[in-house]
């Protein structure tokens, strides 16, 4: 059994779009592919009462950890952009589960667009 402390009350892990010159960028046809069951992650409301950066996409928190195994998912980011129809990928790996919130264990901030 986990003991779970304050700490872990609200846990959330994401991504930012950004241009080459760190200006947001607007996007569209965001997936986010869990690879390990190769089922599109159901994707977290955003908080109401959380003001996330210009860009910035929520992809998990606990709202939705039981999509995540304990040990660590490796989770596929894609999105096009709207001004570009650019389309890019990034790779971020998310543990969820019987832990006490989700963590982000490694990958990408953020995605940049050129």
């Amino acid at each position: 059994m986990v003991a779970c402390t304050s700490e872990y009350v609200f846990a959330y892990y994401g991504i930012v779009f950004n241009n080459a010159n760190g200006q947001p960028v607007e996007v569209k046809n965001v997936s986010a592919i869990n690879l390990r069951t190769h089922k599109q992650v159901a994707l977290p409301p955003t908080p109401p009462t959380v003001d996330f950066v210009a860009g910035f996409y929520l992809v998990a928190s606990n709202e939705n950890k039981q999509e995540f195994s304990t040990g660590g998912d490796d989770i596929e980011i894609t999105a096009t952009s709207v001004t570009t129809n650019q389309t890019k990928m990034a790779t971020i790996n998310i543990s969820g589960g019987c832990n006490c919130s989700v963590i982000k264990k490694s990958g990408p901030d953020k995605l940049i667009f050129d």
